[in-house]
């Protein structure tokens, strides 16, 4: 979340960063109501950083909850969409899965994907042997 919100991170490249931003801000809020300090802190960094929108400050309980978020990259002639999960453990059995969260990205149209698998293709050989 820090690389996603600094503005000398992801967030000059990210071309609907407020409502992607938005979202996932009243995501931490409802997290944090959960009782994690780290989450806390995490969410009064984010709201730090400048241009941050005064309302993004509260919970929201009008804003959805969407289980993905639609997320646009640009850079130069490079534009990407993907749509991204936020996956939390509801019901640990063990107290260090309390705090895990698992992002993935997924290509959201044709193009992306397209350019993600060049890319893979091009990448060294991976641990695995794929």
């Amino acid at each position: 979340m820090r690389l996603f919100y600094h503005p000398r991170g992801m967030r000059p490249f990210i071309v609907n960063w407020k409502a992607t931003a938005g979202a996932l801000i009243q995501w931490l809020h409802r997290d944090m109501l959960r009782g994690h300090p780290e989450t806390a802190r995490l969410l009064d960094e984010l709201l730090s950083y400048p241009d941050v929108p005064r309302e993004w400050r509260t919970l929201d309980l009008d804003a959805p909850a969407a289980p993905f978020l639609a997320v646009e990259l640009a850079r130069d002639d490079i534009h990407l969409s993907f749509f991204s999960t936020l996956t939390s453990l509801g019901v640990p059995y063990d107290i260090t899965l309390d705090e895990l969260r698992v992002e993935c990205f997924f290509p959201a149209d044709e193009g992306s994907e397209a350019l993600m698998r060049r890319l893979a293709r091009k990448s060294p050989a991976r641990p695995d042997g794929a």
